[in-house]
């Protein structure tokens, strides 16, 4: 299987990534919501148990849903996403360890591991919306960091945000594909 033709396969099975971000989003502001009303502690909790399930709950979205077919097993894009889970996991176990010594940081040092995640699925998709997505998100954990700009405790909002406009962003693009590709299909019946 050729790469564009994995990056295309991937990108219709999976919507463009739109659901999975989206619901990354949604993880993220109850994780938000969660800090906000108890501690950094029990938000990063909800942050990580939470983000097990963004993967089968998009997966369900994209099947029942949008009514999309999985990739096939000859697909190699996505052992390029599985391949950045371990790295994403290695930067959250970071920011547990250093929970007790400076939680404010907790948050900003997941979106730089979730937002470092996110480079590796523009190869697997071919689309470079996930560079801006990934840079976006380090850019507001390494400068939540060093200037607290955002204020170290609206970054957890300030991601969730960020996702959810992309996964939006990415669920149009998918519309316009699919419209555009709807609309060659009829034309080519016709002729």
């Amino acid at each position: 299987m050729e790469i564009a033709e994995a990056q295309s396969e991937l990108r219709n099975a999976y919507v463009h990534g739109g659901p999975g971000t989206l619901i990354s989003g949604i993880v993220w502001l109850v994780a938000a919501i969660t800090e906000l009303n108890t501690n950094v502690a029990t938000g990063f909790i909800v942050l990580f148990f939470g983000g097990m399930f963004i993967f089968p709950a998009a997966k369900l979205v994209v099947q029942g849903l949008f009514r999309r077919q999985p990739e096939s097993k000859q697909n190699p894009g996505g052992l390029t996403v599985v391949e950045t889970l371990f790295p994403m996991i290695s930067g959250l176990f970071t920011a547990w360890l250093i929970l007790p010594d400076h939680p404010e940081f907790v948050f900003s040092i997941a979106a730089i591991s979730v937002g470092a995640h996110y480079f590796g699925f523009r190869t697997a998709y071919g689309d470079w919306t996930f560079w801006g997505l990934g840079a976006t998100m380090c850019t507001i954990g390494l400068t939540s960091i060093l200037f607290a700009i955002p204020p170290r405790a609206m970054v957890a909002f300030a991601i969730a945000g960020t996702e959810v406009a992309f996964g939006f962003w990415l669920l149009f693009v998918d519309y316009q594909k699919q419209a555009s590709r709807s609309t060659s299909d009829q034309s080519t019946r016709t002729v």
